[in-house]
């Protein structure tokens, strides 16, 4: 998936975290755990946000059934990151990519309209770690950044805001919900990285450079936030899309 300018920004982002894993959509009901909300339940929120919690250790696992991989860890065979702005300028690929901690995710604020086919809600979770193998070439505010080796950060009290906006298909003369747009916005309250041999293993520029991100990590989420924006996005996406795919709407919303 590829996201193209934003605003004053110039970003690309390139996930194929789900190339491997897409199949050919076929009608399936949803599998025997999963709560069933009834579209004319007055409760529908409420009961959604309580259908998130039944799945948590499903979803952990993967649900094969609806074509969904594991999610902790979630495993990214590569995102691509460029960016251009006068604070930070980098083009950045992120190899194997390993997240752990979505385990733990917690619905808030849900909201559904079906009236409209838009799906709303806040997700919190505690702490995310990320490893991977990176190569980076640009500049973080005033520093340069240079390397290739083996990342990790973490991430800690993490919200993300998803709206996911939907329409109806017709398949087999079934009515299917469709991704039409999805926005996201995103917080963490706190983020730590390590970028392992910068500049060819120099220890001295390494150590420095690190000390610096981390100490300024704050003003560099909020530079880079537009891009891990974007991968939510794809991320949520692909997700509810394998849903929506295989599984008709009267199927997930019954009357």
């Amino acid at each position: 998936m590829e996201f193209g300018k934003m605003g004053p920004l110039s970003i690309v982002v390139v996930c194929l975290c789900v190339a491997a894993l897409r199949e050919s959509a076929e009608a399936k009901s949803l599998p025997s755990y999963v709560p069933i909300c009834k579209r004319n339940d007055k409760n529908l929120n409420d009961c959604f946000k309580k259908a998130t919690q039944v799945i948590r250790p499903y979803i952990t696992k993967g649900i094969p059934e609806l074509n969904i991989p594991p999610i902790d860890p979630l495993m990214i065979p590569m995102v691509m990151l460029e960016q251009g702005t006068p604070a930070v300028n980098y083009k950045a690929k992120l190899k194997n990519l390993k997240v752990f901690g979505l385990r733990n995710y917690m619905f808030d604020n849900v909201m559904i309209d079906l009236t409209k086919l838009q799906i709303m809600g806040r997700i919190n979770i505690p702490m995310i770690w990320l490893e991977a193998d990176y190569d980076i070439k640009g500049r973080a505010l005033v520093l340069p950044i240079q390397g290739n080796g083996l990342f990790k950060a973490n991430l800690t009290t993490v919200t993300a805001d998803v709206k996911i906006e939907t329409k109806l298909i017709k398949k087999k003369g079934e009515d299917y919900l469709e991704p039409k747009s999805i926005s996201t916005k995103f917080n963490i309250e706190q983020a730590t990285a390590d970028f392992a041999n910068l500049f060819n293993g120099d220890e001295t520029l390494s150590r420095t450079t690190n000390q610096f991100l981390n100490d300024n990590a704050k003003d560099i989420v909020e530079e880079v936030k537009p891009a891990i924006e974007a991968v939510i996005a794809m991320l949520a996406e692909d997700i509810g899309g394998k849903v929506f795919a295989t599984t008709s709407f009267n199927k997930l919303f019954p009357k």
